[in-house]
Parts: C-alpha cells; sequence; structure tokens
C-alpha cells in the first residue's frame, strides 16, 4: 500500500511542478498573488528554480520506486489506467471533449436550497449563523426559518412556563434574528422549540419543516479538545436528514 501511494505522490509532484513551469512560459504576465522564489531568467522568462530541480528529482524517485517496488511497477500503471478510464467516460458522457476546458457557470444539481432552517444560539454566534443563511437566501431566493431550541430538563414539565429571563433571552435572540433578515430584504421565520435535547430537536424540526439545509455554528473551543464539533453539532452531522453547513469560527471568537 506504501508503494502504491507514493506512486501516486510522486507523479503528482512532477505533474503538479510541470504544470507550474509550463504556466510561467504560457502567461508570465499573469497576476499572481503568490510567486515561488527564487526564480531564474530562461528566455525571457522568469522560472522558479524549486520547480526545475524538483520535477527531475522527483521524477527520478519515481523511476527508482518502479524498478525497486513490485507493488509500485504493477500496481501503480493499473491504478493510472483505471483513473483514465473513468476520467474519459466522464467526460463521454457529459459529451465534452478529452481536452475541453470546464469551468463552474452554475450550481450543481442539489446545491440550490429553498428552505433554510437555522437554530440560533444566543449572543453573536447566533448572528452570524442567521447572517450565513441571508447570504445563502439571497443567492437561491430561499425561506429561512430560525428557531431557538430550549432544553427543559427532565425533572420540569415540558410545555410548562419558561423562567422570565430565559424567556426574554430567546424572545430577544428571535427578535435579533427577524431584524437582520429585514435589513437585508430576507424574510426569516421564527419559533422556539423546546425539547429535552437539542439534537434531536433539530434533526426532528428539520424533518417536519421539509428543510433542505441546516446551519449550525461551531465554537473553536471543541477544536481543542478530543472532538472537532459539540456533541449537539456532531448528532445533527449524523442524524440529519438533509444538507448540513458548519460554520466554524477561527479562535479567538465566540470562546462559549
Amino acid at each position: 500500500l506504501a508503494a502504491i501511494y507514493s506512486f501516486g505522490v510522486l507523479i503528482a509532484f512532477t505533474a503538479a511542478q510541470l504544470a507550474v513551469i509550463r504556466l510561467r512560459m504560457r502567461e508570465p504576465s499573469l497576476a499572481r498573488p503568490f510567486r515561488a522564489c527564487p526564480n531564474i531568467r530562461v528566455r525571457g522568462v522568469e522560472l522558479p528554480i524549486p520547480a526545475l530541480v524538483g520535477a527531475p528529482l522527483t521524477f527520478a524517485v519515481w523511476v527508482l520506486a518502479m524498478v525497486t517496488h513490485p507493488g509500485a511497477r504493477y500496481v501503480g500503471p493499473l491504478w493510472l489506467l483505471a483513473g483514465l478510464v473513468v476520467f474519459v467516460v466522464v467526460r463521454r458522457v457529459g459529451r465534452r471533449g478529452l481536452l475541453e476546458q470546464v469551468s463552474a457557470t452554475e450550481l450543481p444539481p442539489g446545491a440550490e436550497f429553498k428552505r433554510i432552517l437555522v437554530p440560533l444560539k444566543l449572543g453573536d454566534i447566533g448572528e452570524e449563523m442567521v447572517a450565513t443563511a441571508i447570504a445563502l437566501a439571497k443567492e437561491g431566493g430561499a425561506e429561512i426559518e430560525a428557531i431557538t431550541v430550549v432544553r427543559v430538563p427532565r425533572r420540569y414539565e415540558l410545555e410548562g412556563p419558561l423562567p422570565p429571563d430565559v424567556a426574554t433571552r430567546v424572545d430577544v435572540s428571535l427578535e435579533e434574528a427577524r431584524l437582520l433578515g429585514a435589513e437585508h430584504g430576507v424574510e426569516v421565520r421564527t419559533d422556539a422549540v423546546r425539547a429535552r435535547s437539542i439534537g434531536h430537536a433539530i434533526v426532528d424540526e428539520a424533518r417536519a419543516r421539509n428543510a433542505d439545509l441546516i446551519v449550525v455554528g461551531s465554537s473553536p473551543r471543541w477544536r481543542r479538545q478530543s472532538r472537532f464539533f459539540s456533541p449537539t453539532v456532531d448528532f445533527v452531522l449524523r442524524r440529519a436528514p438533509c444538507e448540513v453547513l458548519v460554520v466554524a469560527f477561527p479562535e479567538g471568537l465566540f470562546e462559549e
């Protein structure tokens, strides 16, 4: 397995470095946010020395791997051939030429969302999630439904009155979502949901509301622990009946 992996990696490295050299020669004046250094001028074109040196070296190592590793020598070419066959089939099915350049001008099927569900968190992180949903809704004309799930401990009745401070915070959160949508010309329908489990409630509401996208947020603190997402986000990712978009916030933001 290691030999086959080396086979593919070395080909990829060699091809990438040759591509950089080729692009420098074909479009020397192309605006580049980053340019590999140092460079050497060849026939009036600046070529990166790392690519000029690296391409033949990685190719030489690839040849050495082919000679010394039977797995790479026999299985590697078959793997490469299988990839080429798949490429040709996909191009033929799509009625495109093998060398035709394809540009993504439209969203792929299934990427247009009509109903977006946003389980709100109290505070700034909730506003960012709503803002993300609004941006998506404006692109595709989707509807937004924002809900605040209030987890009710089992020692209390599920439909009992909420503590005044909790009820106030929920109302404020939902009102902020509505106002944010109004500022951008997008209607945000809001609702408060009581449940024993936040994750179960989000999944159930997505199914009941026929949502085709759920927008959830991931606090940075979870990435410093053994799991990347919170238990709630992890549950939604595993059980959601539709697509899930996780807004992962960078370190230093929304440490809650």
